[in-house]
């Protein structure tokens, strides 16, 4: 009985401590129940509540950006335009900047036209000044080249009798050609008037009626003349008594004062040449131009 009566106690012993282990652990799950839906609780809320809270910093953000770019046009002085009104601002904006090409367009042509206008002035000009030096220079004067040659205080003009015309004249071979030298211009020879035909033979004679000395220019204008006629292929002729031959043999030159300077023929081949005011180089050389003249249109 007593062995019996133990056992029981055992197992009573036994149940009591099963079942204080089971209070024990059942208070240890609650405990950690509670623990964990504290954590639950401190945990951010659900997905869709963060979904929300994510839509509402979204908006926040761009409820800022669109303060920024208010603010940022405000600045740069731009006013805010409503949407049915831009397509109407860039078609205006378009058509400016298509009145602004157009006018600056303009302006290039303009500024080129200018451009060309001054340079065509400057080239009118320079072909200009280009003429008239040349024609200071150069001219021609009855068929004949001069050139305009300065020596010192001394004007030239200067032409050429080319030496096939000589050959021509004088029948003789001639490889030079040969250059005189005037002292008046021959373009104003104009009013040295000349009456009369030039008729020239193969011999000549020159009379005096006085010496022409003019500070050396009878001298001048008579070298001149031989020289020509010689270059002509003129026979001078030293005859004191011979005087206009009326049947035209020879070239009869007298030098004689006149109330103006001037050239006149007075038979076949004889010719007055009167001297005013020692123009004596005006009356030779227009004599002289008138040779040569007519030698190089003759045979030329």
């Amino acid at each position: 009985m007593d062995e019996d009566q133990k056992d029981d106690e055992v197992k009573e012993e036994e149940k009591e401590v099963k079942e204080e282990f089971n209070s024990e652990e059942k208070l240890k799950k609650e405990e950690d129940i509670e623990t964990e839906e504290e954590k639950v609780d401190e945990r951010p809320g659900s997905e869709e509540d963060n979904l929300d809270e994510i839509k509402e910093v979204e908006t926040d953000e761009k409820k800022v950006d669109g303060q920024q770019h208010s603010e940022e046009k405000e600045e740069l002085g731009e006013e805010s335009v409503p949407e049915e009104n831009k397509e109407e601002k860039v078609k205006e904006n378009s058509d400016e900047s298509a009145e602004e090409i157009g006018k600056s367009s303009k302006e290039e042509f303009k500024q080129v036209k200018n451009l060309f206008l001054v340079i065509g002035f400057l080239v009118i000009i320079f072909l200009g000044v280009f003429i008239f030096i040349n024609s200071v220079k150069h001219f021609n004067y009855d068929g004949l080249d001069f050139n305009v040659i300065q020596e010192g205080e001394l004007i030239f003009y200067q032409t050429t009798v080319p030496h096939t015309i000589i050959g021509k004249i004088t029948g003789k071979v001639v490889n030079n050609d040969y250059n005189f030298y005037f002292r008046n211009d021959p373009r104003k020879l104009r009013s040295v008037a000349f009456d009369g035909e030039l008729n020239l033979k193969k011999k000549w004679v020159l009379d005096f009626e006085e010496e022409f000395n003019c500070d050396g220019d009878g001298i001048i204008a008579v070298a001149n003349l031989v020289s020509l006629l010689d270059l002509m292929g003129v026979e001078s002729m030293k005859d004191e008594t011979a005087g206009c031959d009326p049947d035209g043999r020879y070239t009869f030159l007298r030098l004689q004062p006149g109330d103006e300077t001037s050239i006149e023929q007075f038979g076949p081949s004889c010719y007055n040449l009167n001297i005013n005011d020692c123009e004596i180089l005006e009356a030779t050389e227009k004599y002289m131009i008138e040779i040569i003249s007519m030698a190089t249109k003759n045979l030329g």
